[in-house]
């Protein structure tokens, strides 16, 4: 109790005299979440939990300290918030009713995991655990206390991004890590800028684990996905993960540091995968780490880089010649000159030169007075014009055309140099209208392909469906050249959604018909006399009532378990099948009765 009484339970640093903290802006008057541990709560008799730091749909991370070994250390709670709750007045945490079968799947990977992590506690680039205990109806895991900011706030103190320099000494050891938690079967599905750790001395740590249905969409805990981070798999139940979702998820962040951009939600690239490559954005970026970040955050499961390894090789390998730069990327044309003498560069015989020219004026004079002289009279008064090669520029014409003399200047100069030329390059084109059109057709129309590139801004639009442009900033029918950036605004749809019916539908039907209306779900599963298995009961709002799809509504889906009635025996009239123990259904999945 004495180790409560003298140090802050916002830093676990030792109190004053009179009792105030000089390290931390702490203030224990302060309410605390009712659903978390109140501050200073001893556990398994040697733990001290303090302020709550993090928490998230699987768990909660407390400042803790050690009273045996009189050291910081972090404390993480099973704590999933959808399954199970906690009063003030207990420490211990109650399941809800409907939520153990769930409740102990997930603490038994819970403890599977963090126990395969503590068996590498040798990795100097991860956070170890240190132990792990039962305790108030839950577990918990004590991890290693490590002096370090998040990966984010370095960013921030160095100017919103790195150089590729810096990375290539930051980032090796903490990816051959990656390699090696792969190996052992554990795939993060969480890295980010908020989950990697920037120590005093400048190494990266890899924090942030959990089990596979927190950083997955539409399961019954509540999922905690990074913006621009999460590979586009974990927003379907549909798609396979594997190492690949942690590549996406590396490759982003380098994306973001190379860049000082976010990487755009993976789901809306799937609308409309408007990524640049980082050497557009960056031209410092070498260009064969530009293209495999590219590869590495490619959509499709399949054809994304598949593992750390093969990442970390192609990401390294010696650069290749670049035959073209990637388009909208500038380039340096060296402008080529007429050759020019230069003094003393060569014996000239200025004799001959003299003779040459004065040979040459006199063929050219005679040849003019032949012309004239063969010209009908109405054109005898004509000037004779001579236009120099065609291939040659403006800017090497000679300054008069109306003498024959003049003619022979510009034939000095080879007709094959470089055209030199100020006027835009490219067949002009008219702008079309894109307003009301799928911006995914368009991207595909191979018309527009080399002469306009797309940058879309997605909102919310009751006039336009999920998709269709609504907006452009260059009007339709302007004259432009090749190739030309417009600015689009991209429909999300409406703000608001009205709730489906789902009388008769499965749980799957259901949910597609939620996901194409973007609305946001959890499900839970209720015991039912009258419904089938995995069919929809009831929702939390009811048919034809409003959610608000922008502010990320969630609807709450309570499906079927399927129970038999207690006072039915199978035998009675209303059983579809008298030797079995389950009814038939109907199309709805509602029990067919007999007699």
């Amino acid at each position: 109790m004495n180790d409560k009484i003298k140090l802050c339970m916002g830093c676990m640093e030792p109190l004053d005299e009179h009792g105030f903290c000089n390290h931390c802006s702490y203030n224990p008057s302060l309410p605390y979440l009712q659903s978390y541990l109140p501050p200073a709560t001893v556990l398994d008799g040697r733990y001290i939990a303090g302020k709550l730091l993090s928490y998230n749909g699987e768990s909660a991370v407390y400042i803790g300290y050690d009273m045996v070994a009189s050291e910081k250390v972090l404390i993480k709670e099973y704590m999933p918030d959808a399954l199970c709750t906690r009063t003030k007045e207990s420490t211990e945490i109650t399941v809800n009713q409907n939520c153990v079968v769930q409740y102990k799947n997930y603490m038994s990977e819970f403890i599977e995991l963090n126990k395969t992590l503590s068996r590498m506690r040798t990795l100097s680039h991860i956070v170890p655990a240190v132990d792990m205990f039962n305790a108030n109806n839950t577990e918990y895991v004590v991890l290693q206390y490590v002096e370090a900011i998040t990966l984010k706030q370095f960013l921030q103190d160095n100017a919103g991004e790195l150089s590729w320099e810096q990375i290539k000494k930051m980032f090796p050891p903490i990816l051959t890590t990656l390699s090696l938690i792969h190996n052992a079967g554990i795939i993060h599905r969480g890295i980010s800028l908020d989950t990697i750790l920037v120590t005093n001395r400048g190494e990266l740590k890899l924090t942030g684990f959990a089990i596979a249905e927190e950083r997955m969409a539409n399961t019954d805990l509540s999922p905690e996905l990074f913006v621009g981070y999460t590979a586009p798999e974990q927003y379907s139940s549909k798609e396979w993960q594997g190492t690949w979702t942690d590549v996406y998820a590396v490759a982003a962040v380098l994306y973001r540091l190379l860049t000082g951009c976010m990487p755009p939600e993976a789901m809306a690239r799937v609308a409309d995968d408007n990524l640049r490559e980082p050497a557009y954005i960056n031209s410092n970026v070498p260009p064969n780490v530009s293209k495999v970040i590219m590869q590495a955050m490619t959509l499709s499961c399949n054809s994304r880089i598949q593992t750390v390894t093969e990442f970390v090789t192609k990401l390294f390998e010696q650069p290749e010649y670049m035959d073209k730069p990637p388009r909208g990327a500038t380039q340096t044309i060296p402008i080529q000159r007429l050759p020019q003498n230069k003094a003393g560069s060569e014996r000239i015989n200025v004799a001959a030169i003299v003779g040459a020219a004065a040979l040459v004026v006199l063929v050219a004079i005679v040849l003019l007075v032949l012309v004239v002289m063969l010209l009908p009279s109405g054109e005898r008064n004509q000037p004779v014009v001579t236009q120099p090669p065609e291939s040659t520029s403006d800017s090497l014409r000679p300054a008069t055309t109306t003498t024959t003399s003049a003619t022979t200047a510009p034939t000095t100069a080879s007709t094959s140099e470089t055209s030199l030329t100020t006027e835009p390059q490219g067949t002009m084109f008219e702008m079309p209208n894109l307003v009301g059109q799928v911006l995914e057709k368009v991207n595909a129309n191979t018309v527009w392909t080399d002469r306009i590139r797309i940058e879309a801004e997605y909102d919310y639009n009751a006039e336009y469906e999920n998709g269709v442009i609504y907006e452009q900033d260059i009007d339709a029918g302007t004259n432009l050249y090749p190739v030309q950036v417009v600015k689009v605004k991209v429909s999300l749809g409406p703000e608001t959604a009205l709730v489906p019916d789902y009388l008769g539908m499965s749980k799957k039907d259901y949910l597609d018909k939620l996901t194409k209306l973007n609305i946001k779900y959890v499900v839970e599963t209720v015991e039912s006399t009258t419904v089938q298995t995995d069919y929809v009961v009831r929702c939390s709002k009811n048919i034809g009532d409003e959610i608000n799809v922008k502010d990320g509504e969630i609807l709450t889906v309570y499906v079927s378990v399927y129970v038999s009635p207690g006072n039915v025996f199978p035998g009675d009239p209303w059983w579809g099948n008298q030797n079995d123990n389950m009814p038939e259904f109907d199309e709805n999945g509602n029990p067919i009765y007999y007699g």
